[in-house]
């Protein structure tokens, strides 16, 4: 390589974070720019009882945007005894930014180093740079270039921009090269643009070592050759490299007057005239264990392998491994187990039949009632409360233990027989905080009485004032006859109430056989007389007449034939499939009543026993999808009004006279007798 003409220019890279590079008394940072993405991600917990969720915990490195219950429209599972439930609960959303390594173009490696060429202009603009963060910066030249950074023709008898030209010097130096015009230097004794011409008045003339002959103002004279310098009478070869030709990275070496030859350092690579940061991690994780370690680039040339997150190394030679105690470092809940997931991280899980997050678990009614009675503000405050419960439950009642209520706790001391009584009295479907009672301000026990509460809460569990809306003077269920013979024939008698008694006269006219003298188990929901009487707009008359196989499916669609099923058992259905084949769907509304069916019909007096069976009276009627519509397409004019006999005293019910062109409808008779306000 000859030494360079002044002008030439010199290529300097750059790289902030990285230790300067030193170079002929010159001290040179190297350049970097990165251009990271950030992205934020939301996730959600997950969803749990609303109780439970001002408790619950983000993933570690995850940020929690909600606070208090945080947002209620999301249902959990859980798993009690042979019954799976689906409950509407409550979750926090969680926030995550998350910052991609990325390196502006032009840029590259973990360190994003500068191109070869510069980042305005990489590879010279003659070439592609491999840049970003996974790269190793290489240029790949144009056919005509070479050079690392793509800065030199490929041809060194070439010259130009474009590397096209040729040079045609005969006895002389050619200014070849991207930056060349193609011009020559002249060797002694000849001139000319191509240096072909010899000099007439240098013929003969003989020069002393290191000259050579050149003419001037017309004159022979022997002036020092190029790359020497005339010190007193002599010719001294200067030195190639005081101009500082090399990248400030490399090391210039001098092979003989006018000649040297530019290396990079150690750490470096690149043509000496232009030198880069070598990364050893951007090939092959710089030779680190990729599954368990990172690795970290310390200066050039040099790297590190440290553990993964979670991960650490018991020796600074051993291989990195997950952390062994990171269960016994993490909180979990005395009843939850915990364990490293398929992330590395730990994770809590409650047991069977309990929900929370893991840190808090939360176990079922009774098992609450313990442990709140055994510690604490309520310390041994419960004991009678405990045993009634405990009493309460052992029969019908038991699989409260698991049913999903709230319960309010009392300071009575009732006989023993009342306490199923009690515990249904203190017991409101579903989970509701107290923020939630004092809003609905009316509740529906169990036992279907209703709780009113006033808007002063001092705390949640003893001093919110609560009072009962009962038909006795006690605040006590009437308790009637535990057993029935007939589930439906004695039902107006015994309680003294007409609104369901249309329900009989269903069953005794829909043409069914007496499928409820059988000896069952059955549950029968028996619909309202206002229920019924939303179908007075032609549907009843057509149901009883022509539609008599709907009225079969309708009557179907209120009968449960696989089993006597009590309020408290019914409640952890999530559904029933009825007599007809259709599927009734159980809800808890936010007052803590039972909406049975899509329509949300709900349960009035319920737990009526027969001896063979159930009985839950409805405030509505359920309308099976299989019978809709119930009225016929049809255009016929046919309409019918239904009008009263004349009035006369009950016990002569017979001598009861139809007004002139109407019949008597034996089989509602006794359904248009309720609406009689005479005799």
């Amino acid at each position: 390589v000859e030494m360079p003409r002044p002008g030439l220019l010199v290529f300097f890279l750059a790289a902030c974070l990285a230790p300067a590079a030193e170079g002929q008394g010159q001290r040179v940072s190297l350049k970097s720019m990165r251009c990271n993405v950030r992205t934020t991600f939301t996730s959600n917990t997950e969803c749990t009882a609303c109780a439970a969720a001002p408790r619950a915990f983000c993933p570690r490195g995850w940020l929690k945007t909600t606070q208090g219950l945080g947002v209620r429209n999301c249902r959990y599972t859980v798993k009690l005894g042979e019954n799976t439930l689906s409950l509407p609960g409550c979750h926090h959303v969680c926030k995550k930014e998350i910052e991609e390594k990325k390196c502006c173009p032009g840029f590259w490696g973990t360190e994003c180093h500068e191109c070869p060429g510069g980042s305005d202009n990489p590879c010279s603009g003659h070439g592609t740079c491999l840049d970003g963060i996974e790269r190793n910066g290489t240029c790949i030249c144009k056919e005509q270039y070479s050079g690392f950074a793509c800065q030199n023709c490929r041809d060194e008898n070439r010259f130009g921009p474009d590397c096209q030209s040729a040079c045609d010097c005969v006895h002389g130096e050619c200014d070849s090269g991207v930056t060349g015009n193609g011009s020559c230097t002249c060797y002694g004794g000849y001139t000319g643009p191509r240096c072909d011409q010899e000099l007439p008045l240098c013929q003969g003339v003989l020069c002393e070592a290191n000259r050579q002959c050149v003419v001037k103002d017309n004159a022979a004279t022997c002036d020092c050759k190029p790359g020497y310098r005339k010190t007193g009478s002599s010719c001294q070869a200067e030195d190639p490299c005081a101009s500082s030709p090399c990248s400030p990275s490399a090391v210039c070496k001098v092979l003989r007057p006018g000649k040297y030859e530019c290396a990079c350092k150690a750490g470096f690579q690149g043509d000496g005239k232009i030198c880069q940061a070598i990364n050893p991690c951007v090939d092959n994780n710089g030779g680190c264990p990729e599954n368990s370690t990172v690795c970290i680039y310390k200066r050039p040339g040099e790297a590190s392998c440290a553990c993964k997150l979670g991960m650490s190394r018991r020796t600074p030679s051993s291989p990195c491994s997950p952390f062994p105690h990171d269960c016994r470092q993490y909180f979990c809940d005395m009843t939850s187990t915990c364990a490293i997931n398929s992330h590395g991280n730990p994770s809590c899980v409650c047991k069977e039949g309990e929900i929370g997050d893991g840190r808090n678990c939360y176990k079922d009614l009774m098992g609450e009632i313990n442990q709140q009675n055994l510690r604490g503000r309520l310390f041994r405050k419960l004991n009678v409360a405990k045993k009634i419960w405990e009493k309460g439950i052992d029969r019908e009642l038991v699989m409260l233990k698991r049913v999903p209520s709230i319960s309010f706790i009392w300071s009575l001391h009732p006989k023993d027989t009342l306490a199923e009584q009690l515990c249904r009295i203190h017991i409101v479907p579903g989970m509701h905080l107290i923020e939630d009672l004092v809003k609905t301000k009316t509740l529906w026990t169990l036992s279907g009485h209703q709780l009113t509460f006033n808007s002063q809460v001092k705390h949640p569990l003893n001093q919110t004032q609560m009072i009962f809306t009962s038909d006795t003077s006690s605040g006590l269920p009437q308790i009637s006859s535990p057993f029935l013979q007939d589930p439906l024939g004695d039902l107006c008698y015994i309680h003294g109430e007409i609104l369901h008694c249309f329900a009989v006269k269903l069953l005794q006219n829909c043409g069914l056989p007496a499928i409820l003298d059988g000896p069952g188990p059955f549950t029968v929901f028996v619909p309202s007389n206002d229920g019924v009487d939303k179908l007075r707009d032609g549907r009843l008359i057509y149901l009883f007449t022509e539609g008599i196989n709907k009225l079969q499916e309708l009557v179907k669609h209120h009968i449960y034939t696989s089993g006597a099923v009590t309020v408290e058992k019914l409640i952890m259905m999530p559904h029933l499939v009825t007599m007809a084949n259709q599927v009734l769907t159980i809800n808890i509304s936010t007052d803590g009543r039972i909406l049975m069916d899509e329509s949300g019909v709900p349960l009035n007096m319920r737990n009526i026993v027969a001896s063979n069976g159930i009985i839950h009276t409805l405030d509505g009627i359920f309308i099976p999808p299989s019978i809709v519509p119930i009225l016929p397409h049809r255009c016929n004019e046919v309409q019918h009004k239904i009008v009263r006999g004349s009035c006369v005293d009950c016990e002569a019910l017979n001598s009861s006279v139809c007004p002139p062109g109407s019949r008597e409808m034996v089989s509602i008779s006794d359904y248009l007798l309720s609406f009689s306000s005479e005799g």
